[in-house]
């Protein structure tokens, strides 16, 4: 028997059921894409905005996304009102596309102060009692929507076009404006293998042929054996390889990069060169982030469909949802060989200019899940990887066999990217671009996989989080067969840049430059110490305050500050993994005293000699800074 209402005889027709979908899709779209966009930074900026951050382009994707949604679960609401012989499906069908319009909105400003499940309840009370009120003027709703719809479809035209044709006006503006570069500028490529951590890398003695083609590479240029990161995650370190700044300087510790010094992009645009920036990292290397001044074309975001369809805020909650029940791979995620497949397009289709591009690889990124071979390459069972898992809050690991598999896993995401860094240049051989590019291939952070207790990064200055592979290649320019064993910052690249190229003078790079260390001009004694810089909001900070973590390093020790806490101190050439402090032994007690110091004064520490190796020197502890064996 069907079932009664005391309300009137449901009416909708296929074609109003669309039409009042559709409008309340649009509308709810349209306001969505604009909360997405504008609130996505500052204090309204919840969970459910700023795990996934979104361009301008936003604006017209959620309102296309919540069309297809709205229209789909309305046709299925009335599929099931039918098949349960619901005489009026006219209720639960107002219901469920208010419902999908009240908590879209809701969690736009309510996710940062009240938990999801109760959005849900409060989006369901609003919405039934809206609904409820609305039904006996269904027909008129009907009617309003039908009437609104032209106008919502048209605003969302509009801003496709529009935005299309903004975006390729400036990209194209740029190139046009650019000035004529220095006869025989070299094109730039910079390559990150973002959280490489360098004793993973064949090319630095790891026992496992994860890098073969770096192995090979390193015969051609100059690889730094000691390398390190101002921090150890993304957002910091990218900043200082952009600006030549630490990460006190740039502020980029916790929020965005504010633009407050020049950036590579810039200089070379300046320079007239054509700028690329290619980021599989959509975390963090973004334009959202502050990272897209000075680069005509910033490619990452919004790359792929699946991309496109996980940014807007019913398909971030698909995420969520999977995420948690999943160990398969984040939704979206670019493999290295589409970074590079992307930059090749761009590159073919580009003028006369000499070129500066960024390519940020993310397959060594939790969670470790490279494609076959690679992943299994060096396994001991099949299928590694996939646990830890930011997204998923799975960000420890208990048995020692998930430690050794995720190991395992990592090091085939790892020989995936030296791969995909041997096709790369190759094709740029073909294209006769080698002999005149310099190349650098490098990482932002290094990773834990249960060193110290700790997993991933961003939680931890020890030398498997800042020590990083660093290689530069310029056929018949930059020497071959060279290792430098003197620590070096990344933050040095900028000013190495500048002494490189053609027309040199350029003073806001700070330096100093890694130039002279493979021509042999820059002694061990003047070399500075160097800073690494990490800034957590953690639950172990006290009241959930920022925690302020400091490292100095030289050509032998290794200092440690976490503000609050007692500091550390290791002999980092006699013991690589971090394992004895001596901040409390006689020496020690020395050099952490003079270290502290140094570390109070930031701009003396990296700007001035006072607090380099010649400074520990002249305070009588020459023979503990001497030593220049090579890390282990």
């Amino acid at each position: 028997m069907a079932q009664r209402n005391s309300g009137p005889v449901g009416h909708l027709r296929p074609t109003d059921i669309l039409t009042l979908a559709a409008s309340f899709g649009l509308l709810a779209g349209l306001v969505e894409g604009a909360g997405l966009f504008f609130l996505q930074k500052g204090p309204w900026a919840g969970e459910t905005i700023n795990i996934f951050f979104v361009p301008r382009r936003i604006l017209y994707v959620s309102p296309l996304a919540d069309l297809v949604l709205f229209v789909a679960i309305a046709f299925l609401t009335f599929c099931i009102c039918r098949l349960i012989r619901l005489r009026s499906p006219d209720l639960p069908l107002l219901f469920m596309v208010i419902f999908l319009l009240v908590f879209d909105w809701l969690s736009l400003v309510l996710d940062r102060v009240i938990e999801p499940v109760v959005i849900v309840v409060l989006s369901a009370g609003v919405s039934a009692a809206l609904a409820r009120g609305c039904w006996k003027h269904t027909a008129q709703i009907v009617r309003a929507a039908s009437r609104s719809l032209p106008a919502l479809g048209i605003a969302v035209v509009l801003l496709i076009f529009g935005m299309q044709i903004r975006s390729e006006r400036a990209e194209q503006g740029g190139a046009a404006s650019l000035p004529g570069a220095p006869h025989g500028a070299p094109n730039v490529l910079i390559v990150v293998m973002d959280t490489v951590r360098a004793d993973h890398v064949s090319a630095l003695g790891y026992p496992r042929a994860t890098t073969p083609n770096l192995d090979r590479l390193a015969s051609q240029g100059v690889l730094f054996e000691n390398a390190f990161s101002t921090s150890s995650w993304t957002l910091p370190a990218h900043a200082s390889l952009l600006t030549g700044r630490y990460p006190f300087e740039h502020g980029a510790e916790l929020e965005e990069y504010d633009g407050r010094y020049p950036t590579l992009a810039q200089e070379f645009e300046t320079r007239g060169y054509r700028t690329g920036a290619f980021s599989a990292n959509t975390f963090y290397f973004t334009p959202q982030n502050g990272f897209g001044r000075g680069f005509h074309h910033f490619e990452g975001l919004f790359s792929s469909l699946t991309d496109v369809l996980i940014r807007p805020f019913y398909g971030r909650q698909m995420v969520s949802l999977y995420e948690e029940t999943s160990f398969s791979d984040l939704p979206g995620r670019r493999t290295a060989a589409q970074i590079n497949l992307d930059f090749l397009h761009w590159l073919r289709h580009g003028g006369t200019h000499p070129f500066f591009a960024v390519l940020n690889y993310f397959d060594a990124h939790a969670p470790y899940l490279p494609p076959d071979p690679f992943r299994s390459r060096f396994a001991a069972r099949p299928d590694p990887g996939g646990i830890l898992n930011y997204v998923a809050d799975r960000e420890s690991l208990d048995r020692p066999d998930d430690v050794r598999d995720e190991r395992d896993a990592y090091d085939g995401a790892i020989a995936f990217e030296d791969d995909q860094i041997g096709r790369l240049l190759s094709s740029l051989r073909d294209l006769q671009l080698s002999h005149n590019t310099i190349v650098v291939v490098l990482s932002d952070h290094g990773e834990f996989f249960g060193e110290h207790g700790l997993f991933m990064h961003r939680n931890a200055l020890f030398l498997e989080g800042i020590r990083v592979p660093l290689l530069i290649l310029w056929p018949g320019h930059v020497p071959a067969r060279v290792r430098v064993l003197t620590p070096v910052s990344i933050a040095s690249l900028p000013a190495t840049f500048m002494q490189m190229l053609p027309r040199q003078g350029q003073t806001e790079f700070p330096g100093p430059s890694l130039a002279a260390l493979w021509s042999g001009e820059a002694p061990e004694a003047d070399s500075p110490f160097l800073l690494s810089e990490l800034v957590s909001r953690s639950p172990s900070a006290s009241g959930g305050a920022a925690a302020r973590m400091e490292s100095l390093l030289s050509s032998r020790w290794h200092f440690l500050l976490t503000r609050g806490e007692q500091p550390q101190l290791f002999d980092w050439r006699a013991d690589p993994r971090e394992q004895r402090d001596l901040a409390q032994s006689k020496e020690g007690r020395q050099v952490t005293a003079r270290m502290l110091g140094c570390i109070n004064d930031h701009l003396s520490l990296i700007r001035r000699p006072d607090c380099g190796l010649s400074a520990i020197q002249s305070a009588g502890l020459t023979e503990s800074f001497t030593s220049a064996e090579p890390a282990p």
